[in-house]
């Protein structure tokens, strides 16, 4: 779909409204099963139902920081970004969340293991404590290749600049970490492959002098 960046508008979802949230959660949800690393970790787990219930718990209602959308002109969501910094308040998942993580993963001791993997390698591979990191970012199918995700990021780079924190997000995609470098100015600063799975490449926008 054609879209004039130009004209987008970057700003927090707003989780507890239930329309915003919906189109949040589609938008993760299809976009999950693209993120290399992510669908190592539920290897053969991955469904559309293990998607969405991912993106129910990332997008928790009662979570009040670190999610931001990139929104088209007439006010549609095209793409969102999960991320974490040192001062956000963890939201423990609702009830009906963990009742059925434990029927979609519980117990797959292969699946424990990648997440151990894979939690371990993001920890070792932060530059330092004082960090944004994304956890996620997602676009809607028909927006994608537009400048949609860069859209999406500003918010997050420019919060951890005042702040004093790098901007960390990492890509599962060579050619996707080529395009934070050559269009939207990050820099490497690590790498790790994961046991049968992608390599991920870590790139940071350093805090303002």
């Amino acid at each position: 779909m054609s879209v004039s960046v130009s004209e987008m508008v970057a700003r927090p979802v707003r989780l507890d409204d239930p329309a915003e949230r919906a189109r949040a959660v589609e938008i993760v949800a299809r976009g999950i099963p693209d993120i290399p690393h992510l669908n190592w970790l539920f290897g053969d787990l991955m469904s559309p139902r293990l998607a969405r219930w991912f993106a129910e718990i990332e997008l928790n209602p009662k979570r009040t920081s670190g999610v931001n959308g990139a929104f088209t002109g007439s006010g549609e969501l095209c793409g969102v970004v999960v991320w974490t910094a040192p001062d956000h308040v963890k939201v423990p998942p609702l009830p009906e969340h963990v009742e059925e993580g434990r029927e979609l993963v519980g117990g797959n001791d292969a699946f424990m293991a990648r997440f151990k993997e894979n939690s371990d390698a993001e920890q070792a591979s932060v530059p330092g404590a004082d960090v944004a990191s994304v956890v996620l970012a997602a676009v809607a199918p028909d927006y994608r290749r537009s400048g949609v995700l860069w859209v999406a990021l500003q918010p997050l780079i420019a919060e951890g600049r005042r702040r004093g924190l790098s901007a960390v997000v990492r890509a599962g995609d060579r050619d996707l970490a080529d395009a934070y470098i050559r269009k939207f100015g990050a820099v490497e600063v690590g790498s790790y492959t994961l046991t049968d799975g992608p390599t991920v490449w870590v790139l940071e926008w350093e805090p303002a002098p």
